[in-house]
């Protein structure tokens, strides 16, 4: 008793709040020693027929919709784990029924976050269309967009920012996550870091600038590295700024480099300052 009375004296409010955030994430999630129910088990196998014919079962039923959106032990709905798997038809199957699009797991994962986290193309565009939100959960500290960059996939970027994505949302502020765990990188600096080739960076830099992608805190020294001159001439179109200097106060067309990206930057610069 002594011992307890000391803890609960010793626990911090923030500890509490921590405690009853993750409280929270299990609620309404089925008991660990009931497992799954017969729904999260098909669509997480993949099994598309029977679960057409459990479905068509309990369409009658008032509370269907209850059934269809039950989270398992972990928080998952039968349609997280359908888009886990990759199992388009019962994703499907599980849409026509009526099943939420945006219920996360215990881990703030929505249907689409783990679509796109798994490389599920197919599945996360059928939720996008769905009306998913492409930015994901607001309690995770990750959206979508963040996890396709860290993926080096293309495809699932370019797919988010046609549905909607925020070309700046990598990441959610998250009450009581330490600042330290939340990602500080921007989306420019993620496409040019992160995506595989030239030509990859490009269509991704291209797809977040036509969006609106912040470029106040971008400069072209880590382009002018890379040597990707045509990423050079799109920047400079859109108006990034190339009088910002790096750390050791020296403007990217004054880098000790000879490439085409360097001589292209000097070559915009020279026109911006001695027009025809």
């Amino acid at each position: 008793m002594i011992k307890a009375e000391m803890l609960s004296h010793s626990e911090s409010p923030a500890s509490k709040e921590v405690s009853q955030m993750v409280a929270y994430q299990f609620k309404n999630c089925l008991p660990h020693s009931k497992g799954e129910s017969q729904l999260h088990v098909l669509a997480f196998q993949g099994e598309s027929d029977k679960l057409k014919q459990l479905l068509i079962l309990i369409r009658a039923e008032p509370n269907r919709l209850n059934a269809i959106n039950q989270r398992n032990r972990l928080g998952c709905t039968p349609l997280r784990l359908a888009a886990t798997s990759g199992h388009l038809d019962c994703l499907n199957l599980l849409l026509e029924a009526g099943a939420s699009v945006d219920i996360s797991d215990v881990k703030c994962q929505t249907p689409l976050f783990v679509a796109i986290k798994n490389r599920r193309y197919e599945c996360a565009e059928k939720l996008l269309q769905a009306g998913a939100c492409p930015e994901g959960d607001s309690s995770n500290s990750s959206t979508p967009l963040y996890v396709a960059f860290m993926n080096r996939d293309l495809r699932c970027l370019l797919l988010l920012l046609e549905y909607g994505a925020h070309p700046d949302q990598l990441t959610h502020s998250v009450q009581f996550l330490p600042t330290k765990y939340t990602p500080k990188i921007t989306s420019l600096r993620a496409a040019v870091d992160y995506l595989n080739g030239p030509e990859d960076t490009y269509k991704a830099v291209r797809a977040l600038l036509i969006r609106g992608c912040n470029i106040d805190n971008f400069t072209y020294h880590s382009i002018i590295y890379q040597d990707n001159e045509r990423l050079v001439d799109l920047l400079y179109n859109f108006g990034l700024d190339s009088t910002t200097r790096d750390v050791n106060n020296r403007l990217a067309s004054e880098l000790d480099l000879n490439n085409q990206a360097k001589r292209k930057l000097c070559l915009l610069r020279k026109w911006l300052l001695f027009p025809v």
